[in-house]
């Protein structure tokens, strides 16, 4: 009998396969399935087959398989058409993430000229 509760946590074989670049990407993992759930949410509103959203979008049934699986790398101009077929607001956002720093104490018998950066900023903190 198998126990189940030997297995490995999901997570951690995924990190142990992919290593960082595994955890780097799941910003852009987000942004695909957001985009073909939109797509495939659009077609089950509209009571339309894939071969009927294709013909609405220009492209073939098994591109809209692949753009519904996520399993498509986009460029900025086919979004854009894509969003403009189907009118779908379309925007990219650059914003800058803030780093929070805080001040850290550092204690009163180090010397002033001390400016080490261990000892002034604290990232995350």
């Amino acid at each position: 009998m198998f126990d189940i509760r030997t297995l490995p946590d999901a997570w951690s074989v995924v990190e142990r396969l992919g290593g960082g670049s595994a955890s780097e990407k799941d910003g852009l993992y987000d942004i695909y399935y957001k985009i073909s759930i939109a797509l495939f949410d659009y077609r089950q509103k509209h009571k339309l087959s894939q071969k009927k959203l294709a013909e609405k979008l220009g492209v073939t049934q098994p591109m809209v398989a692949k753009l519904e699986s996520g399993d498509y790398n986009y460029t900025v101009e086919q979004l854009w058409k894509i969003a403009t077929k189907l009118n779908f607001k379309f925007n990219i956002d650059f914003e800058e993430i803030a780093v929070d720093y805080s001040i850290y104490d550092r204690p009163e018998t180090q010397d002033d000229n001390d400016y080490s950066e261990e000892y002034l900023l604290v990232e995350g903190a």
